[in-house]
């Protein structure tokens, strides 16, 4: 007998604690740790972000699963930020639309999934903000105002270019200090 999806993603999460544990498309996928450059993005992004979300009461969280529904995927964000005591699923996954901003660093193996998959994902899960880093292209990608099941806002801006985050944010991601 197939154990369903849900269970072999617990399975595999208990597993590996140490790696990050998505479900995409229906497929189990084992992320190893990022690289120094992977995280240096990350680090160079959260000190961005820190002032605001802090002055806010917002936190920033690393490694959580974000839960997209019942029968849907589950992915695990480089970055996640959510208003404080968010809506939980349970205590390993917060709801989508609990979320506020949703970051990945694109790696060798994760462009498809980062640009195509998981805003097909994250948008009928009502995910206000999803911002794809891409070191390889040296872009950065913000999908937007989710509606009816897609994003309607995509920007792209070319690292150097500044990027601003819609509101409740109110500041720009000087991406020239990301990569």
């Amino acid at each position: 007998m197939v154990r369903p999806l849900e269970e072999r993603f617990r399975t595999a999460r208990d597993l590996f604690p140490e790696y990050r544990v998505e479900t995409v498309k229906g497929r189990i996928v084992v992320n190893e740790s990022g690289t120094w450059q992977h995280n240096t993005i990350l680090f160079r992004l959260l000190l961005q972000l820190t002032g605001a979300a802090a002055g806010r009461g917002w936190e920033i969280w690393p490694n959580i699963t974000v839960y997209l529904g019942e029968h849907a995927d589950r992915y695990v964000p480089d970055l996640t930020v959510v208003p404080a005591a968010p809506r939980m699923h349970e205590e390993h996954a917060v709801h989508g639309d609990a979320t506020l901003l949703l970051a990945d660093v694109v790696s060798a193996g994760s462009g498809y999934d980062d640009y195509y998959v998981k805003p097909c994902g994250y948008a009928p899960a009502r995910v206000p903000l999803y911002l794809v880093i891409d070191p390889f292209q040296r872009s950065v990608k913000l999908f937007c105002d989710p509606s009816g099941g897609a994003y309607a806002t995509e920007i792209v801006v070319a690292a150097g270019e500044p990027l601003p985050l819609p509101d409740p944010w109110g500041l720009a991601v000087d991406t020239s200090r990301l990569m």
